[in-house]
């Protein structure tokens, strides 16, 4: 353990050239972190000095103990508010990770270096699910649409149903 990063009012211990994974191992770190290893990161050692259990979590927020479990193992991105919510719970100033939040957006908005020379890049399954998924997106607007559809028909329907005589009858 060679360096100390300060957090608020105690020293917690950080590895050097190492990133702690979920169940208390260690990885080792091939080039650099990526913004959301470290933002990950760093709330999972926060949790830790915290000694704030998934539950605890989802007792002092708005947000489930399975959702602190899909931030905090990189499964989802947090959002703006559940990173406000977090530090509040723990007892922190949320500005230093909404920084790390916003150059995490940054970098998965980024096309990367090698993209600008070469063009796009092959397609490729990500090692981890990315938090963004256009597919979800497509679904949605198609849904949408077929349910746009399916009302204007009725509505039609309906309409030429009453013009024609076929309607309720009043007595």
């Amino acid at each position: 353990m060679a360096g100390t990063r300060i957090l608020g009012d105690e020293d917690i211990p950080e590895p050097e050239g190492q990133i702690m994974r979920a169940d208390g191992g260690a990885e080792c770190i091939v080039g650099e972190a990526s913004p959301w290893d470290r933002l990950a990161g760093e709330m999972r050692r926060i949790k830790e000095a915290k000694e704030l259990s998934y539950a605890g979590l989802a007792q002092r927020t708005h947000y489930s103990r399975s959702s602190w479990e899909r931030f905090l193992n990189q499964k989802q991105l947090p959002t703006r508010v559940a990173i406000e919510q977090f530090a509040a719970a723990a007892g922190r100033d949320p500005q230093p990770l909404l920084d790390q939040l916003e150059r995490c957006l940054r970098d998965a908005a980024a096309p990367s270096p090698a993209s600008a020379v070469t063009g796009p890049a092959p397609a490729h399954r990500p090692s981890r699910p990315s938090p963004f998924r256009p597919s979800d997106a497509r679904s949605l607007a198609l849904v949408s649409a077929a349910g746009v559809l399916v009302g204007s028909l009725i509505t039609v329907a309906v309409a030429r149903s009453t013009a024609a005589g076929g309607g309720a009858r009043r007595v």
